[in-house]
């Protein structure tokens, strides 16, 4: 039982050590992820796609924050505590607020963005001269 127990111990460790020391390419890959399926939850909500494709969106953008998070969670670990590390979490937390909106009452979410788009229209067309 010791031996499993210090075998798996020792995986976790090397997976901990490859999240850190990939850092770079897995937060260039991950945040960009995120941030583009976040933005095509919008883009469906507004276009009013099927329900169903806006599910299997949020789902990856759901394993795709959890990633994030755990591969924050391996630099907490270690007490590295830096900008990167709290503000990594604020933007899955974002995404994860974005499609669960987007899934559970996407009407909302498209009058809110109709109304948000034309706030800013309202103020660019004041600020012409």
């Amino acid at each position: 039982m010791n031996i499993a127990v210090f075998e798996l111990s020792s995986v976790f460790e090397q997976l901990c050590e490859f999240s850190r020391c990939h850092c770079l390419a897995i937060c260039g890959g991950l945040v960009p992820f995120n941030l583009i399926l976040s933005f095509l939850t919008l883009v469906y909500v507004v276009r009013q796609a099927s329900p169903s494709l806006i599910q299997r969106n949020a789902i990856a953008v759901y394993g795709g924050v959890t990633l994030m998070v755990l591969h924050v969670s391996t630099w907490f670990l270690v007490g590295v505590v830096m900008v990167p590390t709290f503000l990594l979490p604020a933007f899955g937390a974002v995404c994860i607020a974005i499609n669960l909106w987007g899934t559970q009452a996407p009407a909302s979410l498209r009058r809110f963005l109709f109304w948000l788009w034309g706030t800013v229209l309202k103020r660019s067309e004041r600020a012409t001269i």
